[in-house]
């Protein structure tokens, strides 16, 4: 099984990869492409700092930030490799690892990183919000790392916190412009 989850989290990895180098192809006057109804807008924004842009213009600490993150998240995904146990653990984190290569080899070889993916909505501030497949494989293996059972646990109150954020978010979403 650890086989698939590594094979697909390079697969993800590498896609994202292929559609940054696609979108940076574009030229900056490139209009915003909609799916899904609008719901979805692909679009090419070049983000300097960490999530949200926060700390943009720091370039070194970013850089370094991202590095050591990195690092970290990898000495703990070759711990779960070689462990029997914490499969969702090992799942989460070799998502999350993906997304990790993916933005800190933009990071590194652009300086910034190609976020591409926005969503229509109803708050303007939400709207503005782009991604790219690395961030949600970040996100989602952190919620599969938080689902996980815990020793002695089930993981269901994690899940179940989970679900009603990602439900949270879906109406805030799906309330968007028609």
């Amino acid at each position: 099984m650890k086989k698939w989850i590594v094979t697909i989290s390079a697969a993800l990895s590498t896609l994202d990869l292929f559609w940054k180098d696609r979108i940076e192809k574009r030229p900056d006057s490139a209009k915003e492409e909609e799916m899904f109804g609008g719901k979805i807008r692909i679009r090419k924004v070049h983000n300097y700092g960490f999530a949200l842009g926060m700390l943009s213009g720091e370039d070194r600490l970013v850089k370094g930030g991202s590095l050591g993150a990195g690092i970290l998240l990898l000495i703990y995904y070759m711990k779960l490799l070689f462990s029997k146990k914490g499969k969702w653990k090992f799942a989460g984190t070799s998502l999350m690892l993906s997304g990790a290569v993916s933005n800190l080899y933009d990071r590194l070889k652009r300086g910034y990183v190609v976020d591409y993916i926005g969503f229509d909505a109803a708050d303007p501030q939400i709207r503005k919000i782009t991604f790219n497949l690395g961030d949600f494989c970040l996100m989602g293996g952190a919620a599969g790392v938080g689902a996980g059972p815990a020793p002695g646990g089930t993981g269901t109150a994690a899940a179940a916190e989970i679900g009603k954020t990602i439900r949270r978010w879906k109406k805030s979403l799906l309330s968007g412009h028609k």
